[in-house]
């Protein structure tokens, strides 16, 4: 009897020790940015070109991000600049009907009606934009330029409102500083707030095998 007690203990510290193992894991990549295409706001030079999406009607506030080096069209551009896109059924990519899955309650499987659609706009660095008079795979965006999308609702094709961003390439804002609520690090960046309480966890159970194990030795 005195031997499984002390086998059932050294579970119960095989246990803490993968705890310690995930935990160290975990802590390791808690912070890490996911590696993606694109980035998050304005090419920073002319090596690129931005892409800015106005949901316009749809909600949420304009994405803007870059699409780093030469771009082959302006799917290509959309697709390097880190944004989810879908096609129709029948056309494909060449007539895009959604955006970061917008809108959710559109179907795809044919044209998209002109009521309710993205339009296509470019831009010079500077200029202003212009609804784009070739389709998105036949444009061959320059350097430096931006890629602008704005979603129509109830309007004609004259009355497409471009994007309400303008095309003027800005410096981005810091990226913000990480939340409190994540795990405490130190200045170095180790997470000794997770370890010690790990190890306080595994000097608890080690106290427990040792007093198991003394009160089986005073009672045989």
């Amino acid at each position: 009897m005195r031997f499984l007690h002390v086998r059932h203990w050294g579970r119960v510290l095989a246990g803490c020790a993968l705890l310690i193992g995930t935990g160290l894991s975990g802590a390791g990549t808690a912070s890490a940015t996911v590696p993606g295409k694109g980035s998050q706001g304005y090419c920073p030079d002319g090596n690129g070109v931005t892409v800015v999406v106005d949901f316009q009607g749809l909600g949420g506030d304009p994405l803007i991000r870059c699409a780093p080096g030469p771009q082959e069209n302006g799917v290509t551009a959309l697709q390097n600049a880190g944004l989810e896109l879908a096609g129709t059924g029948k056309y494909g990519l060449s007539l895009i009907c959604r955006i970061e899955r917008k809108p959710a309650d559109q179907s795809c499987t044919d044209m998209p009606p002109e009521n309710a659609t993205w339009s296509f706009w470019t831009a010079t660095n500077g200029g202003k934009w212009a609804a784009s008079q070739v389709g998105v795979q036949s444009w061959q965006p320059p350097a430096g330029s931006f890629e602008g999308w704005s979603f129509a609702i109830d309007k004609s094709y004259t009355d497409y409102p471009p994007p309400r961003t303008a095309p003027v390439r800005k410096a981005n804002a810091p990226a913000p500083a990480p939340a409190a609520a994540q795990t405490a690090t130190s200045d170095s960046g180790f997470p000794w707030g997770l370890v010690i309480g790990i190890v306080v966890v595994v000097l608890i159970a080690a106290a427990g095998v040792v007093t198991a194990v003394r009160r089986r030795r005073g009672t045989a």
